[in-house]
C-alpha cells in the first residue's frame, strides 16, 4: 500500500518550517483524549515559524 506524505508550506514565505495545532477551548491530557472523542480533528490551524503567519 502506497502512502502519500504532503508537507504544508507557508503560503506567504514558502517555508516548510510549519507547526500544526488543533485549536480547542480546553486542552485534554493525551491519556484521557480517547474518553472524550474518537480522534477526529474538526479543524487544523497552521503557523509558520519563520514569518508567524497563521492559517487554517
Amino acid at each position: 500500500m502506497a502512502r502519500i506524505i504532503v508537507a504544508e508550506a507557508c503560503p506567504d514565505c514558502g517555508s516548510l518550517d510549519v507547526r500544526a495545532s488543533e485549536p480547542r477551548w480546553f486542552r485534554v491530557d493525551l491519556d484521557r483524549r480517547g474518553d472524550l472523542d474518537d480522534g477526529w480533528v474538526e479543524r487544523l490551524e497552521f503557523e509558520c515559524r519563520g514569518c508567524r503567519l497563521v492559517w487554517d
